[in-house]
């Protein structure tokens, strides 16, 4: 009994082997569709890679190729879209644009007995053209809303300043000839009363508006700043450098052209400014006589002024009733400051430098050449060993409304420079 059991079990197990190899070899063939085979473009050694032609937009074409063979063979789980093979025909590819390719589907392993019946689509449409790059200046497009004010009333929108001045824009050549502007545009939702800054929408724009196809920028993450400026009018003032102590509360006369002007300053700069000091005036620029100097605005930082016309403002220093006297002055009484840790310097003595002297003329009567004092500043003076020409500020010490006028030079002999001391000058 034991062994009629074995023998059912056997002959089942049999049966079994012979249905799978029935099913396996002996079934009638099926028709299956494989999705999403990639197409291959290949322009290596082909009329189009010869000619410098690239593709340009969409690089993942795909076909869906229906196949028909035995079933075991087509199996899902090892016939996919890789046993697949779509090539593009580029041959008949000799110029730039859009042109219809055919397309050719094969199953990469010959030993199948596999057929191809159909694949759709069964051509593409590829761009073709020649790489350019182009750089363009970016300029700044700012859109507000209708009806809506850049800024309030007392208020200026200076011009934008742009994070990245410049993008080099690569695509297809006969693209890249139509762009006509770079733009980085920002939409501003109100009126600003403060420095703004917003990320930017980066746009290549044609004539028309239009933007070109296959075409990409190098630049990221732009920005555009919008500068607010408070507009206020203030006095116009300067100041004086090595001015004598008498003067500080009985200034020499003079006269500031224009004597006001209207600017747009950040506004807390704005709020806390008197007055618009424009630089300076050095004493030792200062003759006794009617004295102009003239200051561009373009020079003058951290102000706009409102006024496009205005180029220079004027000041007149009158300083008609001083006198001028020349002494002969031996610099004996010479300071120096800021020098380097080391160095040593002697002045030459023996040979004397005219000085002029301006100053009411009872001051001048009681002066003496003693009374006149050196300082050389050695600060942003390149220092050697030996003897050298220095620049050196004269002045008054002994008396409280007088100047020295003019620039003058000493002969310094300098000692203990070395290498250390001239990378620190640097």
């Amino acid at each position: 009994m034991a062994d009629n059991r074995f023998i059912f079990l056997i002959s089942l197990l049999l049966a079994f082997v012979l249905w799978c190899l029935v099913t396996a070899f002996a079934s009638s063939e099926i028709t299956r569709t494989v999705t999403n085979v990639p197409v291959q473009i290949n322009l290596e050694g082909t009329t189009p890679g010869l000619l410098g032609l690239q593709t340009f937009g969409d690089a993942d074409y795909t076909v869906d190729v229906t196949v028909t063979g035995p079933k075991y063979q087509l199996n899902e789980r090892t016939f996919n879209a890789n046993s697949l093979t779509v090539t593009a025909n580029v041959s008949y590819v000799d110029s730039a644009g859009d042109k219809q390719l055919t397309l050719t589907p094969r199953v990469n392993d010959n030993s199948l007995d596999v057929k191809i019946d159909s694949y759709t689509p069964s051509g593409i449409s590829v761009y073709f053209d020649t790489l350019r790059q182009t750089e363009f200046t970016i300029e700044p497009e700012i859109l507000f809303p209708d009806g809506v004010e850049e800024v309030p009333e007392g208020y200026i929108l200076d011009n934008p300043i742009i994070s990245v001045s410049t993008t080099t824009v690569s695509g297809p050549a006969s693209e890249i000839t139509k762009i006509k502007r770079v733009v980085a545009r920002v939409q501003v939702d109100d009126s600003l009363t403060a420095t703004t800054t917003l990320a930017a929408e980066l746009l290549m724009l044609e004539e028309d508006g239009s933007t070109p196809d296959y075409c990409r920028f190098d630049a990221e993450d732009v920005t555009v700043t919008l500068p607010v400026l408070k507009t206020k009018t203030l006095p116009v003032s300067v100041s004086y450098l090595n001015q004598p102590v008498a003067y500080l509360t009985s200034p020499l006369a003079s006269t500031i052209t224009p004597s006001t002007v209207r600017v747009a300053l950040p506004a807390d700069t704005a709020d806390g400014m008197t007055t618009l000091n424009i630089g300076m005036v050095d004493f030792a620029d200062i003759n006794n006589t009617t004295n102009t100097f003239t200051v561009k605005t373009a020079e003058i930082e951290d102000v706009k002024f409102l006024d496009a016309s205005l180029e220079s403002i004027t000041v007149r220093v009158n300083a008609s009733a001083m006198t001028k006297t020349t002494y002969s002055v031996t610099p004996a009484n010479v300071t120096s400051v800021n020098l380097p840790e080391g160095v040593t310097v002697a002045y030459d003595t023996a040979a004397a430098v005219e000085v002029t002297v301006i100053g009411p003329q009872s001051s001048l009567d009681s002066l003496t050449a003693a009374g006149i004092y050196a300082e050389v500043d050695y600060a942003n003076i390149e220092l050697e060993n030996g003897k050298q020409q220095v620049e050196a500020h004269f002045y008054v010490k002994t008396l409280t409304d007088c100047w020295c006028y003019g620039k003058y030079t000493l002969t310094a002999t300098v000692s203990g420079v070395t290498e250390q001391t001239a990378d620190t000058e640097t």
